[in-house]
């Protein structure tokens, strides 16, 4: 198994979530115009841009040679486990948001 490959879907998945549960934050500040609303939406914001750098990076260091190769084979299970379980937590999210 390719851990780059399923780090990256993963972190692309992450971004489609984190889209989701954006537009139910943003529906909700709407609705309820709090700190707390605009907190969220923030926080959402900011994951979905580390999620969009992560991918850009390792995309990067991924086609960058040979000579770096070993580095990032070596990171890639990390990455993959540390993206897997964001998927996990903002998978709970969206099914809570959306209850």
């Amino acid at each position: 198994m390719d851990f780059m490959i399923a780090a990256a879907i993963a972190a692309l998945l992450n971004i489609g979530l984190l889209g989701t549960i954006i537009t139910i934050y943003v529906q909700n500040i709407r609705l309820i115009k709090s700190y707390f609303t605009y907190g969220l939406v923030t926080v959402a914001s900011s994951f979905m841009i580390q999620n969009i750098v992560i991918v850009i990076f390792w995309f990067n260091l991924y086609t960058a040679g040979p000579a770096i190769k070993a580095v990032v084979d070596a990171a890639a299970p990390y990455l993959f486990i540390i993206n897997l379980a964001q998927t996990i937590g903002l998978a709970v999210m969206v099914w809570i948001n959306t209850k």
